[in-house]
């Protein structure tokens, strides 16, 4: 089987570590990749992404996302996009998935607003 690639739009695995200052994530969770792909060269090693939780809080700068075969989430899940961040390609474990075109649209329009882009 190929090397799993660095793609924008993939669901990973991610360790976030263990010791977090308040509100930050931590410990192994799912992360979407939102950084462009050209971002993903082996020399950089890191990637930008927005870690998910399984504590749904309706928050309108989240994404909830029901799991399906396409992201291999394996329960409803938040992308808290006010917890996006760079992180070393050394943190992620696998790939789980892949978040669905309209989901991806979505988060893309809350990060613009977020981030006033």
């Amino acid at each position: 089987m190929a090397e799993p690639v660095l793609t924008r739009g993939n669901i990973w695995l991610v360790d976030l570590g263990q010791d977090p200052e308040d509100p930050e994530q931590a410990f192994v969770r799912p992360a979407l990749i939102v950084s462009d792909d050209r971002l993903h060269h082996p020399r950089l090693s890191m990637v930008i992404v927005v870690p998910g939780t399984s504590t749904l809080r309706s928050l309108p700068m989240h994404l909830e996302v029901e799991p399906d075969s396409d992201n291999g989430l394996d329960t409803p899940t938040a992308f808290q996009t006010e917890q996006v961040r760079a992180v070393s390609t050394r943190r992620l474990h696998s790939v789980i998935g892949r978040l669905g075109v309209v989901e991806q649209e979505a988060i893309d329009e809350i990060l613009r607003t977020i981030l006033r882009l």
